[in-house]
């Protein structure tokens, strides 16, 4: 029976790490419903659920036994020292497995968590109601951080980049938001992880350009164009459709941010262990409870890292041959307009409080304004190629 007792405890193990029911089932050489069976018996019950119905408690105990609430807390504790991990329930579950701690289901860590006041409430996230354009495949996120100040008032920024597929990410910490030292950042990433087909961002203007030049095209823009890649800017204040890297950031904050830094080598020697124990060893329960590597693995994801040697130039040349589009999502209000580049875009009327696509072609001269993959209007904008 114990040996029962431990596939079960295998099984979930693997299912946490987000090992496929199928995959499962041949390793433990189980059906396919005995791995379904355990699943929801460790998911609905607290302490007990590996046992046979001849060895489970015949009464729930009204409280979790005080060992087992030491063993979570003090895993908790462990976890909130150690500079860079996640200290939630399923980073104790994960925790206490590598520790060779039989632990209990996350319901039950999550409830003692719960109980000893360890938990932040979360905001329940609201539809608008609007359709938004769904993210493609192969895309990143990027975002600022700061300023922010080592002792001594020395001020920085974070330059925090993610995949959106497979949550693979990286920060980089610079002196400045200039568009040479944000390019610099998010081409470091490329040479150590992969180039995306899209790259998506807020309005900020770093990413942008010049105000004293809307329409011509800063560092960034101009490079990530010259390599194919696709940019993408959300819609103007609306910093939630940046979600993935928002989340992402609260982590870099809670953890990476509360350590104390004697310096900006200092400094950038914390982010560079942070993103190497966020990409190997957190689990993101809302991916399968995989880390980012493990889904690289499972995605197929195609590393291509760009080549070593690759160097940032102030004003690199747009090649006419390549794609050179940049998209704009946009809501569309009561006045009818969107503000393209600082320029405003009169919209037709039927399009009113909807989102749209508006896809800058820059060797085209052209601006077309999208929904659910259709053209529904045409927009002459003329673009500087050099």
């Amino acid at each position: 029976m114990a040996n029962e007792e431990t596939l079960r405890l295998r099984a979930i193990e693997m299912h946490m790490q987000g090992i496929k029911v199928t995959e499962i089932s041949r390793r433990l050489e189980r059906t396919r419903q005995w791995v379904h069976k355990w699943i929801k018996r460790h998911r609905d019950c607290a302490d007990g659920w590996e046992l046979s119905q001849s060895n489970a408690p015949h009464s729930k105990a009204n409280k979790t036994k005080e060992e087992l609430e030491a063993l979570v807390v003090s895993s908790r504790i462990k976890l909130k020292k150690s500079p860079h991990m996640e200290s939630g329930a399923f980073a104790i579950w994960h925790d206490l497995i590598a520790s060779g701690i039989k632990p209990p289901s996350v319901a039950t860590i999550n409830r003692i968590l719960n109980q000893r006041g360890l938990t932040r409430r979360k905001v329940p996230y609201q539809k608008s109601g609007i359709d938004y354009p769904e993210s493609p495949t192969n895309m990143q996120i990027m975002d600022l951080i700061g300023p922010r100040y080592i002792r001594g008032g020395q001020r920085y920024f974070l330059l925090t980049i993610i995949s959106n597929d497979t949550r693979h990410a990286g920060v980089y910490p610079i002196l400045s938001k200039s568009g040479i030292d944000i390019t610099r950042s998010v081409v470091a990433f490329w040479k150590s992880y992969t180039i995306p087909d899209f790259l998506q961002m807020d309005n900020e203007l770093s990413f942008k350009g010049s105000n004293r030049h809307p329409r011509g095209l800063g560092v960034l823009l101009r490079t990530i164009l010259s390599l194919s890649v696709t940019p993408i800017f959300i819609p103007v204040s609306e910093p939630w459709r940046n979600g993935v890297i928002e989340r992402f950031n609260q982590k870099v904050e809670r953890t990476l941010l509360t350590q104390e830094h004697s310096s900006f080598a200092d400094l950038q020697r914390h982010a560079a262990e942070f993103m190497e124990t966020h990409n190997q060893l957190h689990h993101y329960s809302t991916l399968g409870h995989m880390t980012p590597l493990q889904l690289d693995e499972e995605l197929q994801v195609p590393i291509v890292p760009m080549d070593i040697n690759y160097e940032v130039v102030e004003r690199p040349e747009l090649d006419s041959s390549k794609l050179n589009e940049i998209r704009f999502i946009r809501l569309v209000r009561s006045d009818l307009n969107i503000s393209i580049l600082n320029t405003d875009i009169a919209i037709i009327p039927k399009l009113m409080h909807t989102y749209v696509e508006a896809i800058l072609s820059i060797n085209e001269h052209c601006l077309l304004i999208k929904q659910d993959g259709a053209t529904k209007q045409s927009v002459q904008f003329i673009m500087p190629l050099k």
